[in-house]
């Protein structure tokens, strides 16, 4: 029973910890300050002629469809894209552990590329480059789908009645799973980032301060808060119920 509770007092921990993310990122969120491409470029041209330019940083969140003259192509859908993930996965069938020798359905990633480029956030008063180094990038699923894999090498040799047959190699493959998620051409994305003209430059990029994210979402903001506000309830009343679960354990322990 005292082990028991001590996994229960380190998951909730673990869950603790969880819930702190999403906390910071609600923080970031609501301290980004919501604007158009056309206030950040006025903004800009202002400091840069009161100071110089180089030297404006602002936090921000902006609306926009993503475009771009030289996109990628994604791995395997070839897809026009600024950001693609692809993942190969293995699936295969093992024997079970259990007493009815069950076979239990095993995945296992053989192969992960990610890849993203420069691009621009366009809305109907101008464009603003995106460079999307270090952002959460939420991607569309544009592809999941199981390929079966080629069959084992096999022999077989038939005499009369009696017949053989021999099987060579590993146990045989279910087959490769591809998976694949892009953020294409023309969709419209919400980035929470740091505004910069470094450079000579206007650009949204990963803000340099601890506790703002960088972020380029398919929601809007108020549905996106709506999302990480669920996941954080979720997550605190888990941590708490494995907290409960811990202490009812230890005090079980002890009689």
């Amino acid at each position: 029973m005292g082990g028991f509770s001590h996994l229960c007092f380190i998951g909730s921990a673990l869950l603790f910890c969880l819930e702190g993310y999403y906390r910071l990122k609600l923080k970031g969120m609501k301290v980004a300050s919501p604007s158009s491409i056309g206030e950040l470029q006025q903004c800009q041209r202002q400091v840069a002629q009161e100071i110089g330019s180089g030297s404006w940083r602002e936090y921000v969140q902006v609306f926009g469809q993503v475009t771009t003259s030289q996109p990628l192509l994604s791995e395997v859908k070839r897809i026009p894209c600024v950001y693609y993930k692809t993942i190969i996965s293995r699936e295969d069938k093992k024997e079970g552990s259990d007493r009815r020798n069950r076979r239990e359905r095993h995945s296992e990633i053989i192969g992960r590329h990610e890849q993203s480029t420069l691009f621009f956030l366009r809305d109907q008063q101008g464009q603003i480059e995106v460079n999307p180094l270090g952002a959460e990038i939420e991607a569309v699923q544009v592809l999941d789908e199981l390929r079966p894999a080629d069959k084992p090498h096999s022999f077989s040799l038939s005499l009369g009645f009696l017949s053989l047959n021999w099987r060579f190699g590993n146990p045989p493959t279910l087959g490769y799973r591809y998976q694949e998620w892009v953020l294409p051409l023309g969709q419209p994305v919400s980035v929470v980032g740091m505004a910069s003209d470094q450079g000579g430059v206007l650009r949204l990029q990963k803000p340099q301060s601890r506790g703002q994210k960088f972020i380029i979402s398919l929601s809007f903001e108020d549905q996106l808060i709506r999302e990480y506000k669920q996941q954080r309830r979720k997550i605190t009343y888990a941590s708490l119920s494995a907290a409960l679960c811990g202490v009812c354990g230890l005090v079980l322990s002890l009689f």
